[in-house]
């Protein structure tokens, strides 16, 4: 089966919002306490960090989640056609992805999500035989439920207005963070634990919810058949508004209020709505990759896209690298404005990388890695 590009180039997409996400969690060390470093708080750092966050955290995830679901259908179909039941594969690759990601997670980025994809995975794996309309409704209902839960939690907090006692929120250790090399992977393994549970009880059910939206969506065959322009235009023109609305007010509560009485609201508003904005981006990049300027950028990005896998867990790799004690040790280093400056330049070595080294081999090292486990190594180029 032909590999579908728009596929890949919205899987580069996705991993570009990843990174301008994940990136602050190795370049702040404060960002892990839901606070900004108090070295880089003037109004021109907090406005760069008001934008990365409206327009990126929370909404890259869910469509890299929403893409695991739409290849997972077409992973499925491809052991149908095969002769093959699909659930030995899916549970060889779920297996390997789960241990890619404790040591993605204990060794380099306490955020990790692939281990949450691999257990959350059984789950949809249970869930396939689900009606489309069913899994739609599933996917809606997981997502109102959480954000909803979460505001109701949100207003109680607010309206008692009890801030966090002091000292509950340390200041992060940066000595322990630049130290060394063993220095670093004990403090990662340490955040790692602790935000483990968040992870797989918060992002775990929002993921599920995503799986099953792509899935319906591979069942539908949104991509193979190619959704009207005229659609795409008015979805994004009712959900972008909405979302950026929403998450503006998000990051307005997290930085210029009182952040401990309202971070649980926020995060509420932005569960609910988040969804809507990505669904906007989504809609506007396809609507590029149609123009003959997108064609020339979803050329550029495909390939990043094909190794999905390889360039997320290798952009915590080099973010590691550069700001942790594995390497440069740049952490509380940059201002806000060079971090993001960091997201473009590694992003573009990322697209570099990946198509030249798609030109000599199939598949990227790590996608190579996880299909040998799952097909075994015989099988050489997978649907998907």
């Amino acid at each position: 089966m032909e590999r579908l590009r728009e596929l890949d180039g919205l899987r580069a997409f996705a991993l570009l919002g990843i990174l301008a996400v994940n990136i602050w969690f190795f370049a702040d060390p404060w960002t892990f306490s839901g606070r900004i470093s108090p070295d880089h708080s003037s109004a021109t750092d907090v406005g760069v960090r008001f934008v990365a966050t409206t327009l990126f955290e929370g909404k890259f995830y869910i469509l890299f989640s929403f893409l695991f679901g739409y290849s997972f259908h077409l992973q499925e179909r491809a052991a149908y056609r095969a002769n093959v039941s699909p659930v030995p594969r899916t549970l060889r690759r779920l297996t390997g992805l789960a241990i890619l990601g404790l040591a993605h997670g204990m060794l380099l980025y306490f955020g990790d999500i692939l281990l949450t994809y691999a257990v959350i995975g059984l789950i949809l794996l249970g869930l396939r035989s689900i009606g489309q309309r069913a899994a739609v409704l599933a996917a809606v209902g997981i997502t109102a439920a959480m954000g909803t839960l979460l505001i109701v939690v949100g207003v109680i907090v607010a309206a008692v207005n009890a801030p966090l006692e002091e000292g509950v929120l340390p200041a992060p250790d940066v000595a322990a963070l630049t130290a060394g090399p063993g220095a670093a992977v004990a403090a990662n393994l340490e955040s790692y634990l602790v935000v483990l549970p968040s992870v797989l009880f918060f992002q775990g059910p929002l993921a599920l919810s995503m799986f099953l939206l792509g899935m319906a969506a591979a069942r539908g065959g949104v991509l193979e058949r190619r959704v009207e322009s005229s659609v795409l235009r008015r979805t994004a023109i009712i959900c972008l508004p909405i979302g950026l609305l929403a998450a503006g007010s998000q990051a307005y509560l997290l930085y210029y209020a009182d952040r401990d009485r309202f971070s649980v609201l926020a995060t509420g508003l932005t569960t609910l709505t988040a969804p809507l904005q990505t669904a906007g981006y989504v809609c506007l990049v396809l609507l590029l990759f149609r123009s003959r300027l997108g064609g020339t950028v979803l050329k550029m990005l495909a390939p990043t896209g094909r190794m999905a896998l390889t360039n997320y867990v290798g952009q915590s790799l080099v973010l590691a690298l550069l700001f942790t004690g594995l390497g440069l040790g740049l952490t509380n280093a940059l201002p806000p404005a060079s971090v993001l400056g960091v997201v473009v330049a590694l992003f573009a070595a990322q697209m570099v990388l990946s198509r030249l080294w798609l030109s000599r081999f199939n598949a990227g090292p790590l996608e190579a890695l996880l299909r040998s486990v799952t097909y075994g190594r015989r099988h050489r180029k997978p649907a998907g």
